[in-house]
């Protein structure tokens, strides 16, 4: 068989590299590209190669949804003789066929926020604010070269630097966010210890080794009661801090960013 892809082709697994699992709107709108049957055929090719396999159902209701896709052999394969794809990185990879529907799911989402940034960016071309996003995802976190490689400890999913600034002006504002997507099955002890953790990061030293200023903290629940309670147990632990001014933690429901974007206005503080 013929295993030749084409450049656009070699983009998507890039893509599928930094977000795990992709359906095909997501993997249109990240090459930017106007023809959905061209993407069709692309990844109906790469699946024949092995490069990628594919997630369908045929059952009734779930045949409308897209297909979703993540790397396969080959894909993998081929990565590695790239430079920028760690071999311990791309091991993992082997794996992803017995991931969960939360871990494909919250995959998903996170390269839905990416887009929802893209977009926001572009928008703002023509407003007196322009917005520029710097993003790093789980694979960049987890390269130990990478300078918040240690960020992995507290399970941080995306990091995002904000860099903002009007037209008339030459002075660019940045800022940090540190993105963390809650599963619908993690236990309420843990979610507790999640919000401890990024307390003892604020805390601690290792942002200030890097960065100045201490990031806002975007908390993803599955839903609104997780929500309530993430937000009520946060701000009792803040309050045991003493308050601290400059720590802030946020949170939405999928739901909510889902519908709306990460960039409107559906994040509530809990402190």
């Amino acid at each position: 068989m013929n295993k030749t892809i084409t450049p656009k082709q070699e983009l998507i697994l890039q893509y599928l590299y930094q977000y795990k699992f992709l359906n095909r709107i997501q993997i249109q709108a990240l090459l930017n590209h106007k023809y959905h049957k061209r993407i069709n055929d692309w990844l109906k090719d790469l699946t024949q190669k092995e490069y990628i396999n594919r997630i369908y159902s045929n059952k009734f209701g779930e045949n409308t949804k897209p297909a979703i896709y993540y790397l396969a052999l080959n894909g993998i394969r081929l990565l590695k003789t790239y430079e920028g794809y760690p071999l311990e990185i791309l091991r993992t990879f082997y794996r992803l066929k017995d991931r969960s529907n939360d871990f494909i799911e919250k995959s998903m989402l996170l390269a839905e926020i990416v887009l929802n940034l893209k977009a926001r960016a572009k928008q703002s071309q023509t407003e007196e604010t322009v917005y520029n996003y710097l993003i790093a995802t789980a694979v960049n976190l987890a390269d130990p070269d990478y300078r918040f490689n240690f960020l992995t400890e507290w399970k941080v999913d995306l990091v995002v630097k904000v860099q903002k600034k009007k037209k008339t002006s030459k002075r660019t504002i940045s800022n940090f966010f540190l993105f963390a997507v809650i599963a619908p099955t993690l236990p309420k002890y843990s979610i507790r210890k999640r919000i401890k953790n990024f307390i003892e990061l604020y805390n601690g030293y290792e942002w200030d080794n890097v960065e100045k200023t201490f990031p806002t903290i975007m908390i993803i629940c599955p839903n609104l009661s997780t929500l309530i309670y993430a937000k009520r147990m946060t701000r009792a632990l803040w309050k045991d801090e003493d308050e601290p001014k400059d720590l802030h933690i946020q949170f939405a429901t999928i739901e909510k960013v889902k519908e709306y974007g990460v960039t409107d206005n559906v994040w509530e503080a809990a402190c």
